[in-house]
């Protein structure tokens, strides 16, 4: 697998309209599929989005905002589950605004790596997350993640990926080379299309306002034809081992998933 590699030193695990009927949808990549859509307009909105562990986030003018306190971590955990939505998939889609709090990542640590939303199929809860390193378990994650902020203000953003074959405790770390300002909106999109068995063929396209920063067709997600896509995984984290030096937080707006 040839990919870009943050040189990266983890030194504790971490763990539009109302939603309604499903459609079918022919956008994704010209395939048959269902898509949902969250404005975030209407807290009830948040039920098909359920809280998994803590999760500070709440809805305030019509975007999902997601505080991180001082000395904490975490400012969103929620999944879209597929299983309650007509089946786990073997290819997803998801597309979603970011914005970032001015003080976001301010003063933070080099070599430790946050997350943001992405995909996961963690079946075995020994592997997958949290410098829980896949070895023979059905288990694989992929999430946006980020870094401290650059020289310019700037929070570099790649992917942060759980796999068989990895070669850490902690997520393989794909740097594109991007970076985003703070206090400004972007269009981020994540696409995933699980491997054939025995095939070093798993898909992966990381996208920024339309414009493709990451492209991949040799990832291994799963070694068994039962492992698929469980879920989308909202997230927003900062850490490794060093929690938020600030009060700070984002907003998501325009959440689409496609599958």
């Amino acid at each position: 697998m040839k990919n870009s590699i943050f040189v990266l030193i983890f030194l504790l695990p971490l763990f539009g309209c109302q939603p309604g009927p499903l459609e079918p949808d022919d956008g994704l990549y010209g395939l048959n599929n269902f898509d949902r859509e969250f404005d975030f307009n209407n807290s009830d909105q948040l039920i098909d989005l359920p809280s998994f562990g803590e999760d500070p986030s709440y809805i305030e003018n019509g975007q999902l905002k997601s505080p991180i306190q001082i000395d904490e971590h975490k400012g969103l955990g929620r999944k879209f589950r597929f299983e309650d939505n007509g089946g786990e998939p073997n290819e997803a889609e998801m597309e979603f605004k970011i914005w970032l709090a001015n003080n976001f990542q301010e003063n933070g640590v080099d070599y430790e790596i946050g997350k943001f939303s992405g995909f996961e199929g963690i079946y075995d809860d020994s592997a997958g997350w949290g410098g829980k390193k896949v070895t023979t378990q059905n288990s694989w994650s992929v999430r946006i993640g980020h870094a401290n902020e650059n020289s310019e203000g700037k929070i570099p953003i790649g992917l942060y990926i759980y796999h068989p074959g990895m070669a850490s405790n902690y997520g393989t770390v794909v740097d594109p080379g991007f970076s985003l300002n703070k206090e400004q909106t972007y269009t981020l999109k994540l696409y995933i299309k699980m491997n054939e068995i025995d095939e070093e063929n798993g898909v992966l396209i990381f996208s920024v306002d339309g414009n493709e920063i990451y492209n991949s067709s040799s990832w291994v997600f799963r070694n068994e034809n039962s492992v698929h896509i469980k879920s989308v995984w909202l997230d927003t984290y900062i850490g490794g081992l060093t929690p938020s030096r600030v009060n700070t937080y984002t907003l998501m707006d325009d959440l689409k998933i496609k599958w």
